[in-house]
């Protein structure tokens, strides 16, 4: 399939957006990944940065997307993790390179196509290049009941960050859907439990990089800061081509 006409120039985030992303950083505790759903449902949800007692951070965001259905969101984590051309035209400047080392092609449906799948990304996060891991999960794993998926859908997943063997992180995308398209409520639960895949290596590491003046080292303030900016863009642009995109596959 020729993807050139899907491969639209990145535009400016809104205002609001801009004003929200330069907020100062919030210290407060917070909720882990396995209560997402108190998170994103029964608490107040906002776009920010809250950096917890021990070091670990909590990065939300809020995304409006016109036109866009919950059921097109399942489709496009299911559809775009196999081929790099796809994965890039979510941030065309950031996104470079994605793969998966399954076939999920035969898969029936579309949550089938990425829940319990890894997906191997290499990406920018501000100036620095990621070589991750996105094993994508159930939602109920993260503490979400049934979802109607005629009216909501949540992608939810963890991160490994393949270069330092370490898991990272923890993510959810809550799309509900409005009077005009949906909205997007995306979680990243970051430094909560890094884990090393060698048990001996974790083993003698965990208690250093707990400490929270070594997790703030670890996880700097600006990063947290640039995936802030960086899902408000990807989610942004990919609101922008993704309707078109889902009527014509």
């Amino acid at each position: 399939m020729n993807l050139d006409k899907y491969k639209i120039s990145m535009g400016e985030l809104s205002y609001s957006i801009k004003d929200s992303i330069k907020q100062e950083i919030q210290y407060c505790e917070f909720l882990g990944y396995e209560h997402a759903y108190k998170v994103h449902k029964e608490e107040k949800f906002s776009i920010g940065i809250c950096r917890n007692s021990r070091g670990a951070a909590l990065v939300t965001c809020i995304t409006e997307m016109p036109e866009v259905t919950p059921k097109m969101i399942d489709w496009w984590f299911g559809w775009h993790m196999s081929e790099s051309e796809r994965y890039k035209l979510w941030h065309p400047r950031d996104h470079i390179s994605s793969e998966l080392k399954i076939d999920n092609s035969s898969f029936q449906t579309d949550k089938e196509k990425y829940i319990h799948v890894d997906s191997y990304v290499t990406e920018y996060i501000g100036k620095e290049l990621n070589n991750l891991c996105i094993s994508f999960a159930e939602p109920e794993e993260f503490g979400f009941p049934k979802l109607d998926p005629e009216k909501e859908t949540a992608v939810c997943a963890h991160v490994r960050d393949l270069n330092r063997n370490v898991s990272i992180g923890s993510l959810t995308h809550l799309v509900e859907k409005t009077t005009n398209g949906s909205m997007m409520q995306s979680s990243f639960w970051l430094g909560m439990n890094p884990q090393h895949s060698n048990s001996f290596i974790n083993f003698i590491i965990k208690p250093i990089i707990n400490i929270r003046k070594i997790k703030l080292i670890l996880l700097p303030d600006q990063l947290t800061y640039d995936l802030l900016k960086h899902c408000a863009e990807e989610m942004s642009h990919l609101a922008k081509f993704l309707p078109q995109l889902y009527n014509d596959v």
